[in-house]
């Protein structure tokens, strides 16, 4: 993670930021990022301890500890973003705590394996559909009416670079419910734009954090070759742009994807697997 001497500006400071899928990896990247710039963190995650589920090493008990430890405060809520139900209730619980949300981070997803669209069971398609694209939907319109109200807020969606063109068949229902995210805040941009509310998105390439170094990171010798800056991002390239789109560095910012993949995004796929010196 970031070294502890590095300055960070208080930009956010009196600022609540909420962040589905956060108890490990790219979530908690973003949540530990916007702590240090003074926000108070909502930590989402269907499991709050599920860091030990992939043995990430953190720096305290929990994603909530190291944010105290951080001198900010912390809420930890347990719940399926997936769920109507449950998004409704973790909303309720937010709220009945901070009077106000003024970022949302909606990076609750995955399900990069499975099968090649024709191979894909229609409950697999849904499983993937939902983790990524519904948990994004039902999240901005639970936050959408409180910053509408307000006439502020920032709302940032983690799509991929996935979405952009499919990788590899396998990838293929991940990869069309990345595209819709991205799509979901293009429309939602244009709504909410005469409110003051900003809505973009970033999609990471080919990230090394700790679950994915013990799948698709196998083959990261073959991977690398298709990044024209040589190298796999990590959390820290993806959190820099996140606190980009958080703060008013990026106040009259909207609709955009922005791809943090080292240039892979915009490969002509002709040319995949073809090294860069």
């Amino acid at each position: 993670m970031t070294d502890a001497s590095e300055y960070f500006p208080p930009r956010l400071r009196g600022q609540v930021a909420v962040i589905t899928g956060a108890a490990r990896g790219l979530g908690r990247a973003y949540a530990l990022r916007l702590a240090r710039l003074g926000a108070d963190v909502v930590v989402n995650d269907i499991n709050l301890a599920s860091a030990a589920d992939v043995n990430e090493t953190l720096t305290a008990g929990t994603v909530m500890d190291e944010i105290r430890h951080l001198g900010r405060q912390a809420l930890g809520i347990a719940a399926d973003v997936t769920s109507e139900a449950d998004v409704q209730r973790m909303f309720e619980e937010i709220f009945a705590t901070f009077p106000h949300v003024h970022i949302l981070i909606n990076n609750a997803g995955g399900g990069r394996g499975g099968n090649s669209i024709t191979a894909c069971s229609a409950d697999a398609w849904d499983a993937v559909i939902d983790k990524n694209l519904r948990s994004t939907f039902l999240c901005c319109r639970a936050v959408a009416p409180h910053m509408r109200e307000r006439r502020s807020g920032k709302i940032i969606n983690v799509a991929s670079v996935a979405g952009l063109r499919p990788l590899m068949p396998v990838l293929a229902p991940y990869a069309v419910a990345k595209a819709g995210i991205m799509q979901l805040t293009r429309a939602l941009a244009l709504e909410l734009a005469p409110y003051g509310v900003n809505v973009n998105a970033i999609a990471p390439g080919y990230v090394t954090t700790v679950n994915w170094m013990g799948g698709l990171g196998k083959i990261q010798d073959e991977l690398v070759p298709q990044v024209p800056m040589g190298r796999l991002g990590t959390p820290e390239d993806c959190a820099k742009v996140i606190e980009f789109l958080a703060t008013d560095l990026s106040d009259f910012l909207t609709g955009q994807v922005i791809s943090v993949d080292g240039g892979m995004g915009h490969l002509n796929p002709y040319y995949m697997g073809q090294a860069y010196r």
